[in-house]
């Protein structure tokens, strides 16, 4: 015969009292058929809301698992089954809608069992109710089917709690045929799990379940899900604002309705900055009774820079400290990086530029472009564009602020364009400067030097030396001028000093100098290195190779062979001078 199951939602209701009194054990009756389980997940499952005139039910969850008729509940859907109630309390489980059943196979059962501090009080039975069972525990209600095929699961079941604790009802459906043993066929449909508590924990603030976040302007009316601050909301643009998610939510992550008397939320700003809920404030300390709520940060004077922290509190109990940043206006531009361009080059990248606050933090702002040259400078450079990426991203917040560039090309061969600066104009035309620097133009190489970094090694030292050429006209040769072409390779050469990559035509110089490293050999004694730049070695030119004298000294107070002889000789000589006094002293005699 088939099954005949019809679907039904079970509510979670407290009740003071029932009349039903306890049941006998029923004893089984023997299987004759071939049968399948009657009670599915979807069948018994929380209702969002308690029923009216629950007692002792502090919060019953909110069902959001999707059920399968017909299939048992995935782990996932079982946990979203759970209530508190007090450890005094009652819990009725009745049905929504047609009861189940009935069952085509006699001896098949569902079963009702309780782990934890609690007990089955009664039940109440359908108009074809199955046989019912409670064990001597009183935790496990047993409803056995028939042969008539009209028995049906109870129409409800109260619960009573014992004491505090986890408390959990596992609904199993057994199928007598299947057996091998008396626990084959069970199969599990459901799991309710209920809090036992002394006094109700919902709708309390709990801190561990609440969160506080810095969010960006868009999402600050979006309530806030992990304490993780959003993407670059930890920092402002000048004029900007720093924006606070808060959400109180209870043990049960219930959130804390608006109108609960428990709780006033508090958040308060260190100096130069103003908060309000929800809207720009007047005062470093802003209130709100909504429980889910967000608070603006903004400066408290104009074109100023902040940098603090943000303390959330409720009631009085620390919640959450927040650290963020609103930038001030512009103030400083420095310069940086400036290179030696080649004399007649085109316009090219010449220099970085870094505008910052009053406070020195480095801001995502672009210069306006150059101040008016002179009629010198003019005849030495022509100005280019300055360019900088202004995009706000967390990984520039930790890298720093990237700088911008500038461009800017020489006329003139061996130029130099002194106390040229840059210039940023807000929107109000006021105009900020960068301090004067000079722009030098640079020819190729006319003549070179060289130097180690010091007059004395020790073996093992790593040993620095530095080339440095200039032009014709005495200034640092460009940037990218190579130490020789190709059949003119530079050399490099010194005693107990190993080179640690080794010089080669397509080297260049950096604001004119080159530096190669050395490892330095175990050997004392004094050397000389030399270096030759064949390429700039000429007639033409005053220039030849360089030699560059160092020495390499033990690190240790080791006696050397010589320092032994010397001392030899000393003594030999002091011998002979008391031989000698000794000597005038017995002729006296």
């Amino acid at each position: 015969m088939s099954i005949k199951t019809l679907k039904k939602r079970i509510a979670l209701v407290a009740v003071s009292a029932l009349t039903v009194g306890m049941l006998s054990t029923v004893t089984m009756p023997a299987a004759n058929a071939a049968a399948t389980a009657v009670v599915f997940s979807d069948d018994y499952t929380v209702a969002a809301t308690p029923a009216t005139g629950n007692v002792g039910v502090c919060a019953v969850a909110t069902q959001t698992a999707t059920y399968t008729a017909g299939a048992v509940a995935t782990t996932d859907q079982n946990a979203a089954n759970w209530v508190e109630m007090l450890s005094t309390g009652t819990l009725k489980i009745g049905e929504y809608g047609t009861a189940v059943g009935p069952m085509t196979g006699a001896g098949d059962e569902t079963r009702f069992a309780i782990s934890g501090p609690a007990i089955w009080d009664s039940f109440t039975a359908n108009s074809a109710p199955a046989t019912p069972s409670l064990s001597a525990d009183g935790k496990t209600f047993t409803f056995t089917y028939g042969e008539t095929n009209t028995d049906e699961s109870p129409e409800s079941l109260v619960l009573k709690a014992t004491g505090a604790g986890t408390i959990q009802v596992t609904i199993t459906n057994y199928d007598y045929s299947a057996r091998a043993d008396s626990d084959s066929g069970l199969a599990v449909a459901k799991i309710i799990t209920i809090t036992s508590v002394t006094a109700c924990k919902s709708g309390a603030p709990s801190l561990a379940d609440s969160f506080v976040k810095l969010e960006t302007a868009a999402s600050a009316s979006t309530a806030a899900t992990t304490n993780i601050d959003a993407t670059d909301a930890s920092y402002a643009a000048n004029g900007g604002s720093i924006y606070v998610r808060v959400d109180m939510y209870d043990v049960n992550d219930n959130a804390i309705a608006t109108s609960s008397a428990t709780g006033t939320i508090t958040a308060e700003v260190t100096s130069g900055a103003y908060i309000g809920e929800a809207a720009v404030g007047s005062t470093t300390l802003a209130y709100s009774t909504d429980k889910s709520t967000y608070f603006r940060v903004t400066q408290a004077k104009a074109d100023t820079a902040w940098s603090g922290t943000v303390t959330v509190k409720i009631d009085g109990t620390l919640v959450a400290t927040k650290s963020a940043k609103i930038l001030g206006a512009p103030a400083t531009i420095e310069v940086s990086g400036l290179d030696i361009r080649n004399s007649n080059s085109t316009s090219g990248v010449g220099g970085d530029y870094l505008v910052k606050d009053a406070a020195g933090n480095s801001l995502e702002v672009a210069i306006t472009g150059w101040d008016d040259l002179t009629d010198a400078q003019s005849k030495v450079i022509t100005v280019g564009n300055s360019s900088r990426t202004p995009s706000n991203t967390a990984a520039r917040a930790l890298a720093g602020t990237p700088k911008g560039q500038f461009d800017f090309a020489c006329k003139t061969p061996g130029g130099v364009a002194k106390g040229v600066r840059l210039k940023y104009t807000n929107s109000a035309l006021a105009s900020i400067y960068s301090a004067t620097f000079d722009i030098t133009c640079g020819g190729t190489a006319y003549t070179y030097a060289a130097s180690l970094d010091k007059a004395s090694y020790v073996p093992g030292d790593i040993a620095t030396l530095t080339i440095t050429a200039k032009d014709a006209y005495g200034n640092p040769v460009h940037d990218g001028d190579t130490l020789g072409v190709l059949g003119s390779a530079p050399s490099i050469a010194g005693s107990q000093m190993t080179i640690v990559s080794a010089a080669t035509t397509g080297d260049t110089f950096l604001s004119g100098k080159k530096e190669y490293k050395f490892t330095v050999g175990s050997t004392t004694g004094s050397y000389n290195m030399v270096v030759d730049l064949p390429e700039f070695n000429s007639a033409s030119k005053p220039q030849s190779a360089v030699t560059i004298a160092y020495k390499v000294a033990s690190s240790t107070t080791e006696v050397s062979n010589a320092d032994v002889l010397k001392s030899i000789v000393a003594l030999i000589a002091s011998i002979n001078k008391q031989i000698q006094a000794l000597q005038k002293l017995i002729l006296k005699r």
